[in-house]
């Protein structure tokens, strides 16, 4: 029975080592408990700062463009944290000829300026051009089905293989476009 006093003594003690261990206050020992919280808040802030430091960039290129004579909206920030450029005033007549210059002289403002984009759902893009592809197929064109992989590729190469002289491969490339649900501008997609 004394054996048994002992082995539950030292189990004990080893037990209060370890705990004591892992519960160390001390910045040199690093701890487990909060290295995801500290990653998530790195993370967080980088994140709001990058959006911070765009929007002021965004900012002092608007006022740029402003004190050029260059009416503009505020660039608007989504629900993202993506900083849009600024937009013409609705019924401006200004032409790129006269907005071009001041947009050249103002765009140091924009230096390191991080632009972002919204992810594209690339498996609902592939699946209309799988549609494509097979309609291509079923009129007796030769069409390599495109993969997630080779969309971006297969989407300027395929057009390379049709006779874009002949009316009857138009009419079929816009049947097929329409069929397939994809480029909704069929003559802006051939090209």
């Amino acid at each position: 029975m004394a054996n048994s006093y002992r082995a539950l003594a030292i189990a004990m003690v080893i037990c209060m080592l370890f705990l004591a261990g892992c519960g160390s206050a001390s910045n040199d020992v690093p701890s487990l408990s909060n290295t995801g919280k500290e990653r998530a808040a790195t993370s967080t802030t980088d994140t709001a700062d990058i959006a911070s430091d765009n929007e002021a960039k965004m900012m002092e290129f608007t006022q740029c463009l402003r004190d050029q004579g260059i009416e503009v909206l505020d660039p608007v920030v989504d629900s993202e944290g993506n900083v849009g450029k600024p937009q013409l005033v609705d019924g401006s007549a200004m032409g790129k000829k006269q907005w071009g210059p001041a947009w050249e002289e103002c765009a140091v403002h924009l230096e390191g300026f991080t632009a972002e984009r919204k992810r594209v759902d690339v498996s609902e893009q592939l699946d209309g051009f799988l549609v494509l592809a097979a309609c291509l197929n079923d009129k007796g064109y030769d069409v390599d089905e495109p993969t997630a992989e080779t969309l971006q590729q297969w989407q300027s190469e395929f057009k390379e293989g049709l006779n874009w002289k002949d009316p009857a491969t138009e009419k079929d490339f816009e049947e097929c476009v329409a069929e397939a649900g994809v480029w909704g501008n069929t003559r802006g997609a051939r090209k």
